[in-house]
């Protein structure tokens, strides 16, 4: 989603970031990296919609440290992300009240 210069750049800020300076090389940084994320979630639910194999990714099974076998790996993650975003939401009732897109263009 981002690069790790990107990283870089938002783990040098000061630990409480809201109040740092806006700058023009900060504005510039962020506004960068929120259209870099629009495209690439852009390119993500196309590829779920048409592609969701390569995502579920079913033909591997990954463990972890204790053996134990690791299904929907990404799925998970990407719920622990919308998780982490907005800790209060209900992800089945968003999903609900989601109409799906007739189509995507990326």
């Amino acid at each position: 989603m981002i690069t790790s210069t990107m990283k870089k750049y938002l783990e040098s800020l000061p630990e409480n970031h809201r109040e740092i300076k806006r700058t023009v090389k900060h504005c510039v940084y962020i506004n960068r990296m929120q259209k870099r994320i629009e495209r690439e979630m852009k390119m993500l639910l196309w590829l779920a919609i048409n592609y969701p194999e390569i995502l579920l990714d079913r033909e591997r099974e990954y463990s972890d440290d204790t053996g134990k076998i690791m299904s929907h790996r990404r799925l998970k993650t990407l719920l622990l992300a919308v998780k982490a975003i907005n800790p209060k939401i209900e992800v089945e009732l968003v999903l609900k009240n989601l109409e799906f897109p007739d189509n995507i263009e990326v």
